[in-house]
């Protein structure tokens, strides 16, 4: 290989420039986000049901869809919720599914095949499948109290933005459709003699669109435009009503006719205090630049905002600034770990070698970013920080040569031969160490689900650069090595020279000692996992609160924007509160992609408010809960800050089954007692209602037949009366607006009045409602929740700062031990704990794969069952490091920490690795094991050290920086490799006198 690479010097000098200038042009090129994409997993059906109660919703509607939906094998789990009048169904799709749009076809099959299950009177059934898309830029429109003109403004700007490159949709939010409202007046139908039909069939017959053909004038047709349909709202009121007399009465005799909002309320959103209109832009992900796309989307609104004067146009939420502004961060972490590796480079190995080896960073990083580039890559955060992470790593290679290079040339041999030299030694076990590390992170790379999907840029740069690293360093570097370097003149004075020697010298006098002291440094470090905190994910470090709101099922929306108007005002009087965001009758934009979207309701709001830090946000949140506890008791709020990894309702989730309501319901009290009693848990709720009064209408038939009505018409009349009955469309707007005949009071409508409203027969003659039936007052369930077709119940809670889920369970179970939940409950874990449990199951279901193509590089290498399990050893004796790091950094240790952990496995055995093949050469000249595992020690030491020196100084920036989400992984791989580091150098070559006395044996030539 060696003369290969001489031959061909040139012809690699223009391949590696070529490379290089292929990734400046990627990373110039290639598309920007903040965070990794996730498939289209998640989903929601709605279904419309009228009138029905959650009771007859979940028995007619949500179980038939369940038991269809259970047929459908890439679905993982359905959360079904039955409200009055409507179903929701949450869905999830298996963590394996990638190619996501079939399994969302065979959703929809079973959909349709439950509708025939249906009764005739459900309404429309949707499927969101595109649940997690995210907007890029919300921008709210303002400037008018009128929420209809905003909306025709919003619609306007949605059409000048619709063609900018990259929007792959734009939503309207917190607009509002209009309706024409005929506001009968009861007692004017009756003193006329007219019942509501007559009035429907009139409009019907009055706006019509008939042609009226053409005629031939001068040899061209002309067009006949009839007019039959209504050209505004006087032509409504106009409308002439016929009599019984056969006289005629306008319509405004009978019912007042205006123009306005659709009832009931539809969600609002408010922008610091001010009605908005939201403009939701969704961008194309996985193909477009975040940071090109929002100065696109600027620079288009700078040019039309004159053309929209008076009304504002501001931007809510613009997430190509947090692109720029998390990848410009990322980027000085990658300059300054790039410098302080050098600085120890330089430091350790002499200007002339550490310019060597640090000219390999720019080309591994720049080939690399190209060769991501053509594979498909996006640039975000996940993936930067893999290249961090490969660093000090990557380098590992270059050392090792350039140092091999230089000890030939000091002990005097010619350059060429010293290049040859240095090749054949290392080209093998160089690639079995960075073959064992691409097999640490094998599992990493093959898990599936949602954490594997968030982190999965990180194997995927680090076996990137260290593939192209390794590659380098048997090509190039010797290259420039063989050409650069000079014989060393006081070689015996370097200080890493006299520390090899004298822990040389410890492994050839004490290996029994060294190695019952690694044994005790790995015991005492296990037992400190008691004191380790668990956690799924972090925080965001977003200065951002946000307050879910949850007023009680059946809550009326105008009351639930009154709550959330007062907990806002209260809000602003606090100096942290720069900016709050309302949004009243669903949570609003999803504009952050941990934070969890909500199907409209009307008794839930969320606030979002931005304060000028992190820190910040602490004692807001704390102050938020205090005052909703004074002064708004009948409230339930999640006060916290945005998360990051798979989305989740909140970090502890209970669910409670059991067959009987009534016991399921006792233990559902019990686990949220026990939960609010246990430290660290906050914002303590669980989804039980109390149920809601229903009116019940108990229609006498005998006497209804007598009066010629039937148990359809009192309740289509009822119905006509509150919501009202869609009578027409105005056609004279860009969409047709519906024409809604009700009553005066419409949901307003009080109970005593309730009892006086008119029936009307087929003949058109008035009943009053209570001369064919009586009110009766009940009370029913406000909400029934199924998760695959099993009625639950479902606990939650949030966690103070420095408290984790597992200390939470553990309490929980705790409590429960002392007081057992009843017989034939069974309690099932969400939030954090199910989170962390499937990323780990991915790992494991994965880690056979790596684990034997760790194997795999290490037989091949070595050929020796005893030499690996040698160095295997190295693994436990990393955690000599990892727990006590953790613990006095304060870290957590959770799915980022195990990334840490896997990362250490594949450095630290690669230092093994070469420590042994010194031993084996040593072996094979004869020496004896002691003085074979000296050498060993004494010629690796200096690259072994400088190696971790580089590694640790480049995850400096990285363990000291503000982000939340990678401390603790690189405060793991720092405490890890320090300690491992030491005692692979001291407990390894021990070892391996204790075990290994002679060099692998050939295959014995035995007789037939």
């Amino acid at each position: 290989m060696a003369r290969q690479l001489l031959n061909y010097q040139r012809l690699l000098g223009m391949v590696v420039t070529m490379l290089c200038l292929l990734g400046i042009a990627a990373y110039s090129t290639m598309p920007r986000q903040e965070d990794p994409s996730f498939p289209y997993r998640a989903g929601m059906i709605t279904v419309s049901y009228p009138g029905a109660s959650a009771e007859a919703v979940e028995r007619l509607v949500l179980r038939p869809l369940t038991d269809e939906l259970r047929q459908v094998e890439e679905l993982d789990f359905s959360f079904g919720t039955a409200r009055t009048g409507v179903a929701l169904s949450r869905l999830k799709l298996r963590d394996h599914i990638y190619d996501t749009d079939p399994a969302w076809d065979r959703v929809r099959q079973a959909m349709e095949r439950a509708r025939q299950d249906f009764p005739d009177d459900v309404g429309q059934m949707t499927l969101d499948d595109r649940l997690i898309d995210i907007p890029a830029v919300v921008i709210a429109v303002g400037g008018s109290p009128s929420v209809t003109e905003l909306s025709k403004v919003a619609e306007r700007l949605k059409q000048n933005l619709s063609d900018i490159p990259g929007i792959s949709r734009i939503e309207l939010e917190g607009d509002a459709d209009e309706q024409i409202t005929l506001a009968l007046d009861d007692a004017a139908l009756f003193r006329l003699g007219i019942s509501p039909k007559r009035v429907l069939d009139t409009l019907a017959q009055r706006n019509q669109t008939i042609p009226g053909g053409f005629v031939v004038v001068d040899g061209k047709r002309l067009s006949v435009l009839p007019n039959t349909e209504f050209a505004d709202i006087d032509d409504i009121r106009a409308t002439p009503i016929e009599l019984p007399d056969g006289s005629q009465v306008p319509l405004a005799a009978a019912a007042e006719v205006w123009r306005g909002p659709a009832e009931p309320r539809q969600p609002e959103t408010w922008f610091d205090g001010e009605r908005v209109v939201l403009l939701s832009i969704i961008m194309e992900e996985g193909s477009t630049d975040a940071i090109r796309f929002g100065e696109r989307i600027r620079e288009r609104v700078e040019q039309v905002r004159g053309d929209f004067e008076p009304y504002e146009i501001r931007e809510m939420f613009f997430q190509p600034d947090k692109v720029a502004e998390r990848l410009v961060n990322l980027a000085w972490s990658l300059v300054l770990s790039v410098l302080i590796i050098v600085a120890v480079v330089f430091t350790g190995m002499g200007i002339r070698m550490g310019l060597l080896v640090a000219s390999i960073l720019p080309m591994v990083a720049l080939i690399s970013v190209g060769l991501y580039d053509l594979g498909g890559g996006v640039l975000h955060q996940i993936a930067v920080i893999g290249m961090v992470i490969s660093l000090g790593i990557l380098i590992d290679n270059a050392i090792v040569i350039v140092e091999n290079i230089q000890g030939h040339l000091d002990e005097g041999m010619r350059r060429l031969d010293a290049l040859k030299q240095a090749v054949g030694e290392l080209a093998g076990p160089l690639g079995a160490s960075t073959g064992t590390t691409l097999a640490a992170f094998a599992p990493l790379l093959m898990a599936k689900g949602g954490a594997a999907d968030f982190t999965r840029g990180v194997p995927v740069m680090i076996m990137l650069t260290l593939s192209v690293s390794y590659l380098l360093a048997i090509s190039a570097v010797p290259l420039l090595a063989a050409r650069f370097l000079k014989p060393r003149r006081n070689v015996q004075g370097d200080r890493l020279i006299g520390l090899a020697r004298f822990l040389g010298g410890l492994v050839f006098r004490y290996p029994g000692r060294l190695i019952i002291l690694g044994a005790g440094l790995v015991t005492i470090s296990l037992s400190m996992t008691p004191f380790m905190a668990q956690q799924f994910f972090p925080n965001a470090d977003r200065p951002r609160v946000i307050v879910e709101l949850y007023m009680p099922e059946g809550t009326d929306q105008a009351r639930t924007a009154e709550i959330a108007e007062r907990l806002e005002r209260a809000i602003r009087t606090q100096p942290e509160a720069l900016e709050v965001h309302r949004f009243v009758g669903f949570t609003g934009p999803a504009f952050y992609y941990n934070l969890q979207r909500s199907p409209q309701s009307p008794n839930r709001a969320r606030l979002v408010i931005r304060t000028p830090t992190l820190a910040d946000t602490t004692d807001l949140i704390h102050w938020v809960r205090n005052e909703v506890a004074v002064s708004m008791p009948e409230v339930d709020i999640s006060a916290g800050i945005l998360g990051q990894g798979p989305p989740r309702t909140a970090p502890v989730e209970v669910r409670v089954y059991h067959a009987d309501d009534a016991t399921r319901t006792r233990a559902t009290e019990q686990v949220f007692s026990a939960l609010r009693r246990i430290e660290g848990t906050v914002d303590v709720r669980n989804d039980l209602d109390i149920g809601v009064p229903s009116i019940a209408i108990n229609v006498d038939d005998a006497t209804a037949a007598r009066y010629g009505l039937s148990r359809a018409d009192v309740a289509q009349s009822l119905y006509g009366q509150s919501f009202g009955a869609v009578a027409e469309r105005y056609r004279q707007e860009d969409d047709p607006i519906p024409m809604i005949l009700r009553s005066r009071e419409g949901t307003s409508l009080s109970l005593s009045r309730l009892l006086s409203v008119n029936t009307y027969n087929d003949r058109g003659d008035a009943v009053p409602l209570s001369a064919v039936a009586t009110v009766e007052t009940t009370w029913e369930p406000a909400a029934r929740y199924l998760r695959n077709g099993v009625r639950v119940n479902t606990v939650s809670a949030n966690l103070e700062d420095g408290y984790s889920f597992s200390q939470a369970l553990d309490g929980l179970n705790a409590a429960l031990e002392n007081q057992p939940l009843p017989a034939g409950t069974r309690l099932e874990m969400g939030g954090d704990a199910e989170g962390s449990n499937d990323a780990n199951t991915a790992l494991l279901k994965a880690a056979p794969i790596g684990m034997l193509l760790l194997l795999f590089f290490l037989l091949l290498q070595f050929n020796s069952f005893r030499r690996v399990g040698v160095i295997l050893l190295t693994v436990p004796l990393a955690t000599v490091g990892i727990f006590p790091g953790l613990v006095l950094s304060g870290s957590p240790f959770g799915f980022q920490s195990l990334l840490g952990v896997i990362a250490l496995v594949g450095i630290v055995v690669n230092n093994a690795i070469v420590l042994l093949d010194v031993m084996d050469r040593e072996l094979e000249r004869g020496r004896a094991i002691r003085d074979a595992v000296r050498t060993a020690v004494e010629r690796r030491t200096r690259p072994i050290l400088l190696t971790t020196a580089t590694t640790v100084a480049g995850l400096l920036p990285l363990a000291f920086s503000s982000s939340t989400l990678w401390p603790p992984m690189a405060w793991a791989i720092i405490s890890g490799l320090l300690a491992s580091t030491v005692l692979t150098l001291l407990v390894i070559p021990s070892v391996c006198t204790k075990l290994i006395k002679l060099p692998v044996a050939e295959p014995e030539n035995a007789p037939a």
